[in-house]
């Protein structure tokens, strides 16, 4: 018996397979993840066990990436959506940046495990040059510049300026998910030559005034919302 793929017979058997094994790697959309392995919490290991794991980012890259993009993902976490990038359109065409030091051997090793080599860069892009705190929390995704929790735990990273970082890229395709820095970053961000963004927006740390500040500035810059690809607080944006 062929099981349909994300059907519910195989819903019923993954479920019943996370009580009994939990895997060291999981794939989604064709990308093996890191799964139940140090520096990896309970409740991440399971939406990448079932599939959760940043699915509606992947929705719309899925859709939106073509072959002639230069992909510059802010904010990589395990690197899924830079590994996938890399599978469609090529390793030197995807640049990488995290700011959580934490996170580089387990890009690293979702790299190696997918046979992809995106640039990786262990920076955080920001407004000038140098060092910055940088706030980590238990569960990574959760991580940025403002503390989020009474356990966040207080670092400093290095800091690379934004507009220099985008003029040396030449981006067309920005991904960014930094955890309700994205305010500070697109009132910063010359977005020349950028044709599409897909943005996961945080209203729970930016307020709706913070989020229509970013989607009032992108739109006075030409950009679209596609309305076609809101996936509850991600958007995609695009122009010619």
């Amino acid at each position: 018996m062929r099981l349909r793929k994300g059907g519910k017979t195989e819903k019923r058997l993954n479920k019943l397979l996370w009580h009994w094994r939990r895997p060291l790697w999981a794939e989604n959309h064709g990308i093996w993840l890191p799964c139940c392995q140090p520096g990896i919490s309970s409740g991440i290991a399971r939406q990448i066990f079932f599939g959760e794991y940043e699915s509606k980012e992947i929705d719309i890259v899925s859709q939106k990436i073509e072959d002639d993009d230069i992909v510059v993902e802010v904010g990589s976490g395990l690197g899924f959506l830079s590994a996938y990038c890399a599978k469609r359109i090529g390793s030197q065409r995807v640049h990488s940046f995290e700011a959580n030091p934490a996170l580089m051997p387990l890009i690293t090793a979702t790299y190696q495990k997918n046979s992809v080599s995106p640039a990786i860069n262990n920076v955080l892009l920001a407004r000038g040059e140098g060092k910055c705190d940088f706030y980590v929390e238990e569960d990574f995704w959760a991580s940025s510049t403002s503390p989020r929790s009474v356990g966040a735990m207080a670092i400093q990273v290095v800091q690379h300026d934004l507009n220099e970082t985008f003029s040396r890229l030449s981006p067309t395709f920005l991904i960014v998910d930094i955890e309700g820095g994205e305010g500070d970053f697109f009132a910063y961000a010359e977005l020349s030559g950028v044709r599409k963004i897909c943005l996961e927006t945080h209203p729970d740390v930016l307020g709706n005034d913070g989020i229509s500040k970013i989607f009032s500035r992108l739109f006075y810059l030409g950009f679209f919302l596609d309305f076609s690809c809101i996936r509850k607080n991600v958007f995609f944006f695009y122009r010619s």
